[in-house]
């Protein structure tokens, strides 16, 4: 009998469920703090190799701590099921291809912060707040379907693998690099697990 993938097409569409709720916080956070110049410095900060957290934190926090976040939100709504097993899979953070899930979520609320300030005044927040999979823009708010957000994920894998390659070459004569950056392939196998997830049937 063949091994089932950890990657489902149902697991894809409840991990687009959570980054989307991410993306939300990061506009939410962005309207409530009302203060652009200390947005910007946050995402030059949190879009580093290694560098958790939300703009309400006092300081970045870890890798762990920023797992552990995600499995509390994963616990607290309908998602628990396939994400909360996910999570376990997954482990400790840079074993295996799973976790790019979580430099994946930072990116995605950063987005929010991003895209909120970069498009201020271009939608009602109100109604923003009450929708899903929906992004900010300059055109005002807009829908996605979950062919996008894949092809979103994927991009941004390509990004996050460049800048985590550039970290571990900088820092190549420190084993501990290897625990907070993770390699070019654990990028790919995730591009690929989710591609292949999104295109099959389930029965």
């Amino acid at each position: 009998m063949a091994t089932q993938p950890i990657v489902t097409k149902n697991l894809v569409s409840q991990m687009i469920s959570l980054l989307d709720t991410l993306y939300h916080w990061g506009v939410r956070d962005s309207h409530a703090l009302c203060d652009e110049g200390a947005a910007r410095e946050f995402l030059e900060s949190h879009s580093e190799t290694n560098v958790y957290g939300f703009l309400t934190d006092d300081c970045p926090i870890s890798a762990l701590e920023w797992q552990l976040r995600l499995i509390q939100q994963a616990r607290l709504t309908s998602m628990f099921g396939s994400m909360y097993q996910y999570f376990n899979r997954m482990g400790r953070f840079s074993a295996n291809y799973l976790s790019v899930f979580i430099p994946l979520a930072q990116r995605w609320y950063n987005r929010g912060v991003q895209d909120y300030y970069d498009n201020q005044g271009a939608a009602d927040y109100a109604v923003f707040e009450d929708s899903k999979r929906t992004f900010w823009s300059e055109r005002g708010l807009r829908k996605y379907n979950n062919r996008e957000a894949v092809e979103t994920i994927q991009l941004d894998c390509f990004e996050l693998q460049r800048r985590d390659a550039a970290y571990l070459e900088a820092h190549a004569d420190d084993y501990k690099s290897r625990k907070v950056a993770l390699r070019e392939q654990h990028y790919m196998w995730f591009i690929r697990s989710v591609g292949l997830a999104l295109a099959k049937k389930e029965n």
